[in-house]
C-alpha cells in the first residue's frame, strides 16, 4: 500500500469517525425531530457505524425513536417508535 493511499485512508477514517461522534450523533437527531428537542436531552442508544451508514435509537422528551444516517450524518431519518402498550 502506497503511503498516499494509507494517509487517504486515515483521513477518510477519522472525518468519518468525526461525523458520527455523539455530540454530532445529538445534534442530528434534534434537528431531525424538530420541536423544542435539545441535543442535550437527546439519549442515544445502540449507535451502528457502518461502512456507509450509521444507525442508532434515540429517547428524548417525545418518545423514543430510530434514527438512521449516511456515513457523514446527512439525510437524518428519526421514526418515532409506536408506544408500548402497558401489560395487564
Amino acid at each position: 500500500m502506497s503511503v498516499r493511499l494509507a494517509v487517504t485512508a486515515t483521513i477518510t477514517l477519522l472525518l468519518a469517525a468525526c461525523a458520527s461522534s455523539i455530540e454530532n450523533v445529538q445534534r442530528e437527531t434534534a434537528r431531525s425531530i424538530g420541536g423544542d428537542v435539545l441535543p442535550d436531552k437527546v439519549v442515544v442508544k445502540n449507535l451502528d457505524r457502518g461502512v456507509t451508514s450509521v444507525k442508532w435509537d434515540a429517547e428524548t422528551s417525545k418518545g423514543r425513536y430510530a434514527c438512521s444516517a449516511d456515513d457523514m450524518m446527512r439525510r437524518v431519518l428519526c421514526v418515532k417508535s409506536p408506544a408500548t402498550a402497558p401489560t395487564p
